[in-house]
Parts: C-alpha cells; sequence; structure tokens
C-alpha cells in the first residue's frame, strides 16, 4: 500500500533534523548595516506616504478617473436588466399602442432570451404583416419577406404549434401565392381541427382562390369559436367585401376597429368600404384617423385624395393630398398618375407631361396616359415627342373609340403648319373617371 499524495506533499515539507545544514559563511551577517538602512527607509516612505495620500495619488493623473470608471462599471454590473416578463409586457403595450415596429424589437428579444420562442416568432410575423399593409412595392415585398423568416422560425422552433403554420400560410396569401397558402395552413389545421385563426386566414386565402362558399363557411366557424379576435373580424370583413356584401362588411370591419384602434390599415379599409356604401363624411373620418396614427404613410394622403376627386367632385382638394404623397415619397407612382391626370383636365399640359411621364417611369400606367400625355406634348407646340405617345395610345386603344377620338385629334393638331402651345384662359370642368 502507498503512501498517499497528500501525505507525500506534507512529508515533504515536515522539518527533518537530518537534512539540517548549516549557514553559509559566504552569505554574510545578517546583520549588514546597508540592509538595515534599506528598511527603514522604506518603512519610513510609507508611513510618509499613508499620511500624506492626497499627494501621492496627485503624482497619478489616471488614479481619480480610473477609479470612478471602476464605480461606474461596478454599478452597470449590478443593475439588473427588465426581466423576460417584462420584456414581453412592454412588446404587448408597443403592440395595443400600435408602435409596431417596437413591438417586434421586443418579441425579437423575449425569442432570444426563451426556450420557448414559436409563439414570439409567430408574433412577429403576424404583427410584420400588419406593417406591409401601409406599405407598397419594394419596402412592402421586403416586409413580407422577414415575415416569411419569422414563421419559418416559428415552426422550426415548435413542429407541433399550429400558430407557425398558420401565420406562414396567410404571408403566402398576402405575397399572392394562394395555392400555397392554403396547402400550409391546412398544416396547421391538421395539428389543430379547432385553431379558430387557422380557419380565419385558410378563408382569406379561400376567398383568393374564388372557393366563395368554402371560405364562407371556414370564417363563419372562426367568428363562433372567437368573436373577440381582432384577426377574425378583419378577416370576415375581407371576405364579406370581396363577397360585395358591403354593409356587413362595414360591421366587421368596426368591430375590429373596436376591437383594436390603433392600427391605420383597418381604418383604411372601413374606409374604402364607407366610400363604396357612400358614407363619405365617415370615409373621410377613419382616413383623418389613419393619418394621425400614420403621419408618414403615403397610402393615406393618396386615399383622401381618391375620396375628394372621385367621390366628393373635389380635385383642388384631391391634388393637394395627391402632392402631399408624393412629397412624403418621389417614387410613389399612383399619385402622380392622378396629378398629371387632374392637371390635363386642368390644362396645366406642362404640369401633366411631367407627372405622367413620372408615373410612366414608375410603371404606373393606365388606358388614358399615353393619349394625355400625347396631347400634353402637342399643345406645347412639341410634336416629336406627342406622336411618339399618341401612337402608342392608338396602338392599345384598339376599338375604343373614346381613345381614338382623342388621339385623332392629337394627329389633327400636329399636322397643321406651325402647331403653337395652346394659351389657357379657362378652367374646364373635371371629368370623373
Amino acid at each position: 500500500m502507498g503512501i498517499s499524495l497528500k501525505d507525500r506533499r506534507r512529508r515533504t515539507r515536515r522539518r527533518s533534523y537530518a537534512s539540517y545544514r548549516p549557514p553559509d559563511p559566504n552569505r554574510g551577517p545578517r546583520n549588514d548595516p546597508f540592509r538595515i538602512i534599506f528598511y527603514l527607509a522604506v518603512i519610513g516612505f510609507g508611513i510618509w506616504a499613508y499620511r500624506n495620500l492626497d499627494t501621492v495619488i496627485g503624482w497619478i493623473p489616471q488614479f481619480e478617473r480610473s477609479a470612478e470608471d471602476t464605480e461606474v462599471a461596478i454599478e452597470e454590473t449590478n443593475t439588473p436588466g427588465p426581466s423576460f416578463e417584462e420584456i414581453v409586457a412592454e412588446a404587448e403595450q408597443a403592440y395595443l399602442d400600435g408602435n409596431l415596429d417596437v413591438a417586434v424589437e421586443h418579441y425579437q428579444t423575449a425569442a432570444e432570451l426563451t426556450t420557448d420562442p414559436a409563439p414570439y416568432y409567430s408574433q412577429i410575423a403576424r404583427l410584420l404583416i400588419f406593417e406591409s399593409a401601409m406599405q407598397y412595392g419594394d419596402e412592402r415585398v421586403g416586409t413580407l419577406d422577414l415575415a416569411l423568416e419569422a414563421a419559418n422560425n416559428a415552426v422550426l422552433s415548435d413542429p407541433f404549434d399550429p400558430a407557425g403554420y398558420a401565420i406562414m400560410g396567410k404571408i403566402y396569401d398576402w405575397q399572392g401565392r394562394a395555392d400555397q397558402a392554403s396547402s400550409t395552413i391546412l398544416q396547421a389545421i391538421d395539428v389543430d381541427p379547432n385553431y379558430a385563426i387557422a380557419q380565419s386566414y385558410y378563408a382569406e386565402a379561400l376567398v383568393d382562390l374564388d372557393r366563395w362558399d368554402q371560405a364562407l363557411e371556414a370564417i363563419e366557424y372562426a367568428v363562433e369559436q372567437e368573436p373577440e379576435s381582432f384577426d377574425i373580424r378583419r378577416d370576415y370583413g375581407y371576405v364579406l367585401e370581396s363577397l360585395g356584401n358591403y354593409e356587413e362588411s362595414a360591421a366587421e370591419y368596426e368591430m375590429a376597429v373596436q376591437l383594436h384602434s390603433r392600427l391605420p390599415f383597418i381604418r383604411v379599409s372601413l374606409a374604402r368600404i364607407y366610400r363604396v356604401l357612400g358614407r363619405y363624411d365617415e370615409a373621410l373620418d377613419q382616413l383623418f384617423e389613419a393619418q394621425v396614427l400614420a403621419p408618414s404613410s403615403v397610402i393615406v394622403p393618396f386615399e383622401l385624395g381618391v375620396t375628394y376627386e372621385t367621390y366628393l367632385g373635389d380635385p383642388s382638394t384631391a391634388l393637394e393630398y395627391y402632392e402631399r404623397s408624393v412629397e412624403l415619397d418621389p417614387a410613389y407612382g399612383r399619385p402622380w398618375l392622378r396629378i398629371g391626370t387632374l392637371r390635363y383636365y386642368l390644362m396645366d399640359y406642362t404640369g401633366a407631361s411631367v407627372a405622367l411621364e413620372k408615373a410612366l417611369e414608375l410603371q404606373e400606367e393606365s388606358d388614358d396616359l399615353y393619349y394625355q400625355l400625347g396631347l400634353s406634348y402637342a399643345y406645347q407646340g412639341q410634336c416629336s415627342t406627342a406622336i411618339r405617345f399618341l401612337e402608342e395610345a392608338q396602338r392599345r386603344a384598339e376599338e375604343d373609340e373614346r381613345i381614338l377620338d382623342a388621339v385623332q385629334e392629337g394627329f389633327d393638331y400636329c399636322s397643321q403648319p406651325t402647331p403653337v402651345p395652346v394659351d389657357v384662359l379657362t378652367t374646364p370642368e373635371i371629368e370623373s373617371e
């Protein structure tokens, strides 16, 4: 039996008479006077430094700042951050306040802190869909792509949670992939046949597939299961709107607004229904509320312009809102088209040609754009440019006599020996389109 390492270490430290050796005579005496003087000097300096601490600190310029930094660092280290529950509560409050960007950030933080992130990823995807409703073009495409990424994270985190499949299907539908949407949402229903939100999203996809009866059946089941759901009431309004049941659609959108009053996209949807029903003042009220909630949105002033132009017959006010929309975002093509048309009818042919060219550049077209652009250039005396647009309008018109007559007017004007710009003396009445 050997000796343990512990015992061995103890034995090596033990003093032994057998190992004793006398001091080396070459080491010199221990009472060397120079050594004693050195020790006394060190002790004396230490006593003086202790009694003159402020002076010594002054010799070290970084000491004070470093000490303060150390105290701050210790304080920051000891300051607790928000708890997981607080982060989730802040996310939910931001959602209720309509601050979707802030809510998404908090839900993302929550998803990264928990071992069960699927519900938070699903919520992120849902809120990004709501954000995309107030966007257009590449920005909207990008937001829906981010939503799809979040939905995919939800499914990967928990393949047995139906919410991930449901929200993923809704995103597909908003991306214009209704077939893929319906099949994906059916996966959610397979996981939980009683999941009301999945039935609601399924109804929206079925509408876009023209499967009206199935859509109505699905949305009615969803409403019966969760009558207080904002998503379900919004989807029910969409289904009824698509079926042409505008009164009932308005009622569902109104309930959605009551359930969440700070989401601008639902107010815009309700305003569009009110316009169809001839409830113009109510439509304006909803759009004004949406403008307060989303002051930087280009969608809201455009919709206000449409309301004033098409439904109230007030082109001057409409023009103001269209121009406000392009001031917010010059790359938004739809208001440029309306500005061009209104200026054409106001006989502001220079302004019309600029706006219509901008609309064309942004790939916004209409049946009337080419002849209006051609005539605008013709009446400015720029017939070489006018002919190019008039010929394109003629090619596209086929048998539309109204457009063909306008094109012929442009050809006749430019066939004169010396076409001169038209003098604008009056403002004609603008025709509604």
